[in-house]
């Protein structure tokens, strides 16, 4: 069998222990929730070596595949990101963790509320970079806040027109009309996200 040193070879990275901790939330959830994962692949929309991968800590999930997850199995999606090593009376974290938006494109997020804090609420603090790719639709039950802190961006409602948002405006919509946020222009911008998840 020849071996890396006569032929090239590729490595996958090795698993980071974030990675392996999101997987083993997800897997855990699935299982006791009696969900195969090829259940799960149909309900999120994710594909079967997606969620395997997942599950075994060899890529990280987006904010996207998370909140698929999350519906597929009926859960918040909070439960899925990384827990709070702090007391929960601690309104900050010295290392906010950082997750991409979508697979599909390099925009990222902060989350500031870590995982298992609230059931019923989210914040993230959206960092859009021109050239990294649009973000995809979202869909959830509950309501979003909208505020925007640097920059210019387009508030999008599917079926309405776009709302132009700058520094210092803010937006609230319903959660279940597919939405999503554009960058305009080629400048940087910052938004405030709060989402509530009760129906």
């Amino acid at each position: 069998m020849p071996d890396c040193a006569t032929v090239a070879c590729v490595r996958r990275p090795d698993p980071t222990p974030e990675a392996l901790a999101v997987g083993s939330v997800i897997r855990g959830h699935r299982k006791r929730l009696g969900v195969s994962m090829a259940e799960l692949a149909a309900r999120s929309g994710l594909s079967q070596p997606f969620l395997s991968q997942l599950e075994r800590g060899l890529t990280t999930p987006s904010l996207t595949s998370i909140y698929r997850i999350a519906e597929a199995l009926g859960l918040p999606p909070g439960i899925f990101l990384r827990p709070s090593s702090t007391a929960d009376t601690v309104a900050h974290e010295d290392d906010p963790q950082v997750i991409r938006v979508s697979e599909s494109a390099g925009q990222i997020a902060r989350v500031l509320i870590p995982g298992g804090r609230s059931d019923v609420m989210e914040a993230y603090e959206q960092h859009f970079a021109p050239g990294q790719g649009e973000r995809p639709w979202f869909e959830h039950t509950g309501e979003d806040f909208v505020y925007v802190l640097e920059g210019e961006v387009d508030l999008e409602l599917r079926g309405q027109e776009a709302i132009r948002l700058k520094a210092g405006q803010s937006a609230h919509h319903r959660g279940d009309i597919p939405h999503r946020c554009r960058l305009t222009g080629d400048s940087p911008a910052r938004t405030l996200l709060v989402v509530t998840l009760a129906g």
